[in-house]
C-alpha cells in the first residue's frame, strides 16, 4: 500500500516545499495561471474582431458629378454617387467617413483611416453609358495602406463582397432609373392599372349577374313564346275549317242575292196583305158584327197581333236584304279569306317569336359564359399587375438590397455549414488551448523539480519515483486547464458543444503535454527547456490550427500526423463546434500513447540515474 502511494507522497513533498514562502507560492500560483494568461488573454483579444468592424474607420469621397439621360422621351438627371452614399449609411459595415479627396489622402498616410472609397467623378456618366449603344463600366476605387496594418487590409477585404452588394446596390437603382425613368412613377401606374382592372372585374361580375338573369327570363320568355305559337297555330286550323265551310256559302248567296232580294221584296208585300185582308175579316165578323162570339173574336184578335209581329219581323229583314248589295257579301267573302291567311300569319308569327326567344336565350348563355371567361382574364390582369408593381423597385437604398444583388449576381450560393463557429475567437479556441496547456509543461517545470534526489537513493523503484517527478506538474496542469476553461467559457462565451468531453480532454491534453515536458526537462535538463520551445514552434506550424495543412510546405504536412498537437487541434474542434467523433477518439488513443510512453522513457531515464553523487542533494530552487 505504500508503494502505491509513494508517488503521491513524492509530490505532496514537492509541493509542500513551496509553502511558508510567499515568493515561491506565488511561483506555484504564476504556474497555474499561464495558460489562462497566454490562451486566455489572446482570445479575449481576438475572439470577435469581425464583429466590430463598424468601429473601423474607413474613408469614402465621392467625386460623381451626376449625369442627364433621356428615357422614354423624358430628361432624368441622375446621381450613382449619392445613392451609393446613401446605401452605406443605410448599412454601416465601417465606421464611414464621408471626407474629402484630400482629407482622405492625409489620413491614409496618417493611419487615421484603414481604407479609402473613391467614387469617381465619371460614375454616373458611365453608369448612363448603359441605355445607349455605347456601355461603359462604371469603377470604384479601394486603397488601402498595409503600413497602417496588413490584417486590417484583410479583414477589409474579407467584407469586400458585402461592400461590392452595397455598390450593386446603388448603381441598380441608378441604372434601373436611366433604363425605366421614374420607378415611382412605373410602380404607381401599374398599382393604378391593378385597381383599374379590379373595378373592371367586379362590373364584368356585375354584368355577368345580369347577363344569367337575361337568360333565364329569355328561358320563359322561350317557353310563353312557343305556348303562344302552339295556340295560334291551333287557332288558325280553326279560321282554316271554319273559312272553309263559311266560304262557299257566302259566294252562294252572292251569285244569287238578287233573286233572294226579289223573293224578300214579294214576300213583306204578301205579308202585308195577309194582315190588311186579317184586319178586314176581324172588322166584319166582329167589329161590325154585335152579335159575333166574345172568344173568338179575342182569339182571332190575339192572332191578329201575332201576325203583325210577324210581319214586322218580315218587313224588317226584307229591309236588311235589301239593304245588302252583292258587294258587301263579296266583301265578306274576301275577309273571310283575309281571316284565313291573318290566322296563318299570326301562327307563323308566333312561332317565329320563340325561335327568336330560344336564339336569344342561346345568345345570353354564351354572353353570361363570355362574361365569365372575361372576369377571369380581368382578375389575371389585375393579378399580374399587382405582382409587377410589387416587383417594380423603389429608389430607396434601403429596399433595394435584394433586388441589387439579385440583377447583379443573378445565381447565389446556398452556404451550409454543419458546425458553425460562430465567432473567430471560437474557431481559433482549439489551436490557442492547445497552445495554451503545452506552455504550461513549457513554464512549469523551470519551478518544479522534476525529480526527488532523495528518493533516488531510496528503496524506491524507478517508476513511483518518476511518477513522483510527474504528479506535481500533472496536477497543477488540471487545475490549469479547468481555470482556462472555466475563464472562456463563463468570461468569453465559449459554450462548446459537448463540454464535459471538452473538460475531459483537455486533462488529458495536460497530462499528456506535461509529461512530454517532465520527460524533456528530466532528460536534457536545460537544453530540455529549449527542445520544449522548438516542438512547439513545430507544433505552431504543422497541426492546422491557423491554414488547412495542405497549404503548408511539405516539411509542415509530414510533420502534421506525427506531432500531438495536431490531434489535439482537431479534437477539440469537434468537442467545441461538432464534427466526426472519430476526430476525438484518435486523439485520445494518440494522447495516450505519448502520455504511456513519455511516462515510461522518464522511468527508464530514473533508473539510469540511480547512481548519484552528493552534490545532487538538496538541488536548489531555479526560476
Amino acid at each position: 500500500m505504500s508503494a502505491l502511494l509513494s508517488p503521491f507522497n513524492l509530490a505532496a513533498t514537492e509541493l509542500r516545499r513551496f509553502r511558508g514562502h510567499p515568493l515561491r507560492t506565488a511561483a506555484l500560483v504564476a504556474i497555474i495561471l499561464i495558460p489562462l494568461v497566454y490562451g486566455g488573454l489572446y482570445l479575449w483579444f481576438a475572439w470577435d474582431p469581425y464583429g466590430k468592424l463598424d468601429q473601423m474607420p474607413v474613408a469614402v469621397v465621392n467625386e460623381d458629378t451626376g449625369a442627364t439621360v433621356t428615357a422614354n422621351g423624358e430628361t432624368t438627371q441622375i446621381n450613382g454617387g449619392d445613392q451609393l452614399i446613401d446605401q452605406l449609411e443605410t448599412d454601416r459595415i465601417f465606421d464611414w467617413r464621408f471626407v474629402s479627396a484630400s482629407q482622405a489622402s492625409q489620413g491614409l498616410d496618417n493611419g487615421d483611416y484603414y481604407m479609402v472609397i473613391t467614387v469617381p467623378e465619371d460614375f454616373s456618366t458611365r453608369l448612363a453609358s448603359l441605355s445607349g449603344t455605347d456601355p461603359e463600366q462604371a469603377t470604384v476605387e479601394f486603397d488601402l495602406n498595409d503600413a497602417n496594418g496588413y490584417v486590417a487590409g484583410i479583414m477589409a477585404s474579407t467584407v469586400e463582397a458585402e461592400l461590392r452588394n452595397q455598390i450593386n446596390t446603388a448603381v441598380y437603382v441608378t441604372f434601373a432609373t436611366t433604363i425605366f425613368g421614374d420607378l415611382t412613377e412605373l410602380h404607381t401606374g401599374l398599382t393604378d392599372a391593378a385597381d383599374g382592372a379590379g373595378d373592371l372585374s367586379d362590373g364584368i361580375g356585375t354584368a355577368q349577374t345580369g347577363a344569367e338573369d337575361l337568360q333565364t327570363g329569355l328561358g320563359q320568355l322561350t317557353t310563353g313564346a312557343e305556348q303562344v305559337a302552339d295556340g295560334a297555330g291551333q287557332v288558325s286550323d280553326g279560321v282554316d275549317q271554319a273559312v272553309d265551310v263559311a266560304q262557299p256559302v257566302v259566294d252562294t248567296l252572292a251569285d244569287n242575292w238578287t233573286q233572294i232580294q226579289t223573293g224578300s221584296a214579294a214576300a213583306a208585300d204578301l205579308s202585308t196583305r195577309a194582315n190588311s185582308d186579317l184586319d178586314t175579316v176581324y172588322d166584319s165578323l166582329c167589329t161590325a158584327n154585335p152579335t159575333a162570339d166574345a172568344d173568338a173574336c179575342a182569339r182571332l184578335q190575339t192572332f191578329i197581333t201575332d201576325a203583325d209581329a210577324v210581319d214586322n219581323d218580315i218587313q224588317n229583314a226584307n229591309t236588311t236584304v235589301q239593304d245588302t248589295s252583292t258587294g258587301t257579301l263579296e266583301q265578306a267573302s274576301s275577309d273571310l279569306t283575309d281571316l284565313k291567311t291573318g290566322a296563318a300569319d299570326v301562327a307563323t308569327g308566333a312561332q317565329q317569336v320563340a325561335d327568336a326567344a330560344a336564339t336569344a336565350e342561346t345568345g345570353a348563355g354564351d354572353l353570361a359564359d363570355g362574361l365569365t371567361r372575361l372576369q377571369d382574364g380581368a382578375d389575371t390582369l389585375a393579378t399580374s399587375l399587382t405582382t409587377a408593381a410589387e416587383t417594380v423597385p423603389s429608389t430607396n437604398p434601403a429596399e433595394d438590397a435584394d433586388n441589387a444583388d439579385a440583377y447583379g449576381s443573378p445565381v447565389t450560393v446556398d452556404e451550409d455549414n454543419r458546425n458553425p463557429a460562430g465567432t473567430y475567437g471560437r474557431g481559433l479556441a482549439p489551436f490557442f488551448i492547445a497552445i495554451a496547456l503545452w506552455v504550461f509543461g513549457l513554464m512549469g517545470y523551470l519551478v518544479l523539480r522534476t525529480v526527488n534526489s532523495r528518493a533516488l537513493a531510496g528503496p524506491l523503484r524507478s517508476v513511483p519515483i518518476a511518477l513522483g517527478g510527474w504528479l506535481p506538474g500533472a496536477f497543477l496542469g488540471v487545475l490549469s486547464a479547468l481555470v482556462l476553461y472555466l475563464a472562456i467559457d463563463l468570461g468569453l462565451g465559449l459554450d462548446p458543444k459537448h463540454a464535459l468531453a471538452t473538460v475531459g480532454l483537455s486533462a488529458l491534453v495536460i497530462l499528456t503535454f506535461s509529461a512530454m515536458a517532465h520527460l524533456c526537462k528530466l532528460a536534457f535538463g536545460t537544453a530540455g527547456s529549449l527542445l520544449l520551445v522548438v516542438l512547439l514552434m513545430l507544433q505552431l506550424t504543422s497541426a492546422g490550427g491557423l491554414y488547412p495543412v495542405e497549404t503548408t510546405p511539405k516539411f509542415f504536412q509530414a510533420l502534421h500526423p506525427l506531432l500531438p498537437m495536431s490531434y489535439v487541434v482537431d479534437a477539440l474542434r469537434v468537442t467545441i463546434s461538432g464534427g466526426e467523433t472519430s476526430h476525438a477518439v484518435n486523439a485520445v488513443i494518440v494522447l495516450g500513447a505519448y502520455l504511456i510512453g513519455s511516462l515510461a522513457v522518464s522511468s527508464m531515464i530514473v533508473a539510469s540515474r540511480r547512481r548519484w553523487k552528493p552534490d545532487s542533494l538538496n538541488v536548489p530552487l531555479q526560476v
